[in-house]
């Protein structure tokens, strides 16, 4: 693990604060916390080509997500493919290092999840299901053709919950032009007087407004490293009870 720098290690000492103050954590994730597992729903990687090969060679798929909306020759094909995905990315799949870490740092705070991925990886790795959003849907969703669950209630009683008291808004791996979710945390973030912004993304796909910068932190780099540190960092410090 290559070492962080100061400055990052300031940011992280300076997350951890947040962390520790807050009532609660509104967590937003997308696709680059699923990357940091090894889960990449974008990329004609080693594991698409394993898992989906035979899909690949036939219909000339390059990922996930053109495998979910291919327009296959029959419905029973297309059921096929969503059967392989959810066997081995939901029922094969084990917690990771990175879900791990993310539950550490949540520790005992009331949280609430937004996400686009799914996967379903934060349930499986102990969230609970009425605290995690979809916003999408989920594989299983689409395999069994299941409308969205539809969680706008949790999350504005979550919101109306913490208004006007320390809330971190922690943002895991959300592309900085996303509409869907980064854009409306950002607008939470200004609008929340007592809110801190906690984005953690690669460098390139880090992004904070001018209007919040000055209650926001930005952890560049690899996702699994930083919550690492991170988790390192809450636990070390004696904050945390080792789990």
């Amino acid at each position: 693990m290559e070492t962080l720098s100061i400055k990052v290690m300031n940011e992280i000492q300076q997350a951890a604060q947040a962390i520790v103050r807050a009532d609660a954590l509104l967590i937003g994730a997308s696709n680059g916390l699923s990357i940091a597992e090894g889960y990449h729903v974008f990329a004609n990687n080693e594991m698409f080509r394993c898992q989906f090969g035979d899909f690949q060679q036939q219909y000339g798929i390059r990922n996930v997500i053109e495998g979910c909306f291919f327009h296959y020759p029959t419905e029973n094909v297309r059921t096929e493919f969503l059967q392989c995905l959810v066997q081995h990315w939901v029922k094969e799949y084990r917690p990771s290092q990175v879900m791990k870490d993310l539950l550490a740092v949540v520790n005992h705070r009331d949280y609430f999840i937004l996400t686009s991925n799914a996967d379903t990886h934060l349930e499986l790795s102990g969230f609970d299901a009425e605290k995690v959003f979809e916003v999408e849907g989920t594989f299983e969703d689409l395999l069994e053709h299941r409308p969205l669950k539809d969680k706008s209630c949790q999350a504005n009683e979550f919101l109306r919950r913490y208004h006007n008291r320390n809330v971190v808004i922690f943002e895991l791996g959300i592309g900085r032009y996303n509409r869907l979710i980064k854009q409306p945390l950002m607008q939470l973030a200004n609008s929340e007087p007592h809110a801190i912004y906690i984005t953690l993304n690669l460098a390139s796909e880090l992004y904070i407004p001018d209007a919040i910068v000055h209650k926001s932190i930005g952890l560049a780099g690899d996702i699994a490293v930083t919550l690492q540190e991170l988790k390192n960092e809450l636990y070390q410090n004696g904050t945390y009870s080792h789990v």
